[in-house]
């Protein structure tokens, strides 16, 4: 073979081993950006989850909250006007409830916004019977007593219903956790 050729032949050689080189770093470049944006976009959307979980969960905390301390103030000597500040701070937070459940909705996942619902739903029956035990024409003991049972199994439908939320949310935020990639690759 001429020297000519060879040449010719080793550097025809190195331009496609260059090319070849150049395509597959270009395509594992985009693999890892691809990758990249793939784990960037889970971790936005579960901090986005995460803010409309909390944002839920802190006005219904305080709407229980203030449900029980209305209740306190209807129990024995009863403190009308206290019982209405409660009732107006509880129908405040529950207002905030309902637009942080709407958020909450668009968020998803549908199973978490399920047991927010039933926690929006548990606050506003418990609030109800608030409203009914304090514009209730009778005050006798035993009327009382009607209303004291149902609040408690009230307040006791709550706690289940916002340990269920919490417990769903903290799954479904593990469920949209980025991986960890331990190789450093």
């Amino acid at each position: 073979m001429d020297q000519g050729i060879a040449a010719l032949l080793g550097a025809t050689v190195g331009v496609l081993g260059t090319v070849a080189a150049a395509a597959i770093s270009g395509w594992s470049s985009r693999q890892q950006l691809r990758a990249q944006a793939g784990i960037d976009h889970a971790q936005w959307r579960r901090q986005a989850r995460r803010d409309a979980y909390s944002a839920f969960l802190a006005p219904a905390h305080e709407t229980g909250n203030a449900l029980k301390q209305a209740a306190r103030a209807l129990i024995g000597e009863v403190d009308a006007a206290e019982a209405d500040r409660r009732l107006q701070a509880a129908h405040d937070n529950l207002t905030a409830v309902q637009a942080a459940w709407a958020a909450l909705a668009v968020e998803g996942p549908e199973t978490v916004e399920q047991l927010a619902h039933g926690v929006k739903t548990a606050l506003h029956s418990m609030q109800t019977t608030l409203l009914a035990w304090r514009d209730s024409a009778d005050r006798a003991a035993d009327h009382n007593v009607k209303f004291v049972e149902r609040h408690a199994v009230e307040v006791s439908r709550v706690s289940e219903r916002i340990s269920a939320f919490t417990a769903g949310a903290r799954a479904a935020l593990d469920e949209t956790a980025p991986a960890l990639n331990i190789q450093g690759r």
